[in-house]
């Protein structure tokens, strides 16, 4: 949703340029509890988005010069009425910044269930389930959600080998990783990890076992290992069933034994999304399930996207034949969805 508070993109080197190890070390010494968790919100908010000073400013009202001296420490004027006007400014953004095409599915608050338990017992979960069954729409949007530094979201590159997967997650948690040796990397992720009570959530976890080498995966997720044990952190690993494969029955699945045992959670996600979520989609879209003698094309089509794909392939369907509606000028109905559905099926012959 657009809104006069958003900031545009950055340009490519003018993001926020202050490492998160240094922040994290200027406020836990120089500002209360409440008033670290209000600059520790914008100080991620602004690095996760890669605004510039400048941008934060925009949004938040406070000159970028006051923040940069808060975010190093050597803010001289009143630091309780700053920190005010900013946690004013997180009601008025947080206000104009929901995300309308979220749909609220029975998956999607089992998940967000237990991305807060796992933050809140420090524990490892593991999660794994077909493809498109809305796994990483769900986390991106928990994130969105819990964001400020509280989640750290990785999605797994695929094909890194092990610098690079440290040189990805060192960037997601807001650190410079070129700033430091190896030994010093892993020291400002476990310390910068272990406080705010983080959760970290690396999807697409699968991709460890399908594109890189297998000692590259396990020392990667070995890793991921000593972060739980040194950061105490919250932990979410997710992927498809190919993780559980590897995890539980591959050839490394005794040196994975060590993660596993670090959490209570290894849950296989349904398959298939429950009849009322399909509703929820379609009421999204102002549609009722199709009658079956009224609308027979559109119910057989339907009824062959829910038996043989998923709320990811309905979704795209469900926008072309809304986008269809729109260049016909017309409510969108099943019409419109049929007809841009056998479009596609046409171009595929």
């Amino acid at each position: 949703m657009s809104n006069d508070t958003t900031p545009d993109p950055a340009p490519r080197g003018t993001s926020l340029s202050i490492d998160a190890s240094g922040f994290e070390s200027v406020i836990s010494n120089h500002y209360t509890s409440e008033q670290a968790e209000i600059l520790r919100y914008w100080f991620f908010t602004a690095k996760e988005n890669q605004w510039s000073l400048g941008q934060l400013q925009k949004i938040t009202g406070v000159s970028s010069t006051s923040l940069s001296r808060i975010f190093r420490g050597i803010y001289g004027a009143d630091v309780a009425s700053l920190c005010e006007a900013l946690s004013k400014a997180k009601s008025n953004y947080l206000a104009n910044t929901d995300n309308p095409e979220f749909i609220q599915t029975s998956l999607a608050a089992r998940l967000f269930a237990v991305c807060d338990k796992t933050r809140a017992t420090r524990t490892v979960s593991i999660l794994w389930g077909e493809m498109g069954i809305g796994k990483t729409t769900i986390l991106n949007e928990y994130t969105r959600l819990n964001s400020g530094g509280k989640t750290i979201y990785l999605r797994y590159p695929a094909g890194a080998s092990h610098s690079q997967f440290m040189y990805q997650l060192a960037r997601a948690c807001g650190l410079a990783p070129r700033a430091y040796n190896s030994a010093q990397l892993r020291e400002k992720l476990y310390t910068l990890l272990g406080m705010g009570q983080r959760l970290i959530i690396v999807d697409e976890l699968h991709q460890a076992f399908l594109t890189s080498r297998g000692d590259t995966a396990v020392r990667c997720i070995e890793t991921l290992r000593e972060i739980s044990d040194l950061a105490d952190c919250g932990m979410v690993l997710c992927g498809t069933n190919a993780l559980s494969e590897h995890f539980f029955k591959g050839q490394h699945k005794d040196a994975l034994a060590q993660l596993v045992d670090r959490g209570t959670m290894q849950i296989a996600l349904p398959a298939k999304a429950s009849k009322g979520d399909y509703k929820k989609f379609l009421t999204a879209y102002r549609l009722d399930l199709p009658s079956e003698s009224s609308e027979p094309e559109a119910h057989s089509i339907l009824n062959d996207i829910i038996r043989l794909s998923g709320l990811r392939k309905l979704t795209l369907h469900l926008r072309d034949g809304a986008a269809y509606a729109r260049k016909c000028q017309q409510a969108y109905n099943w019409d419109h969805f049929t007809a841009a559905f056998n479009a596609i099926q046409s171009l595929s012959k």
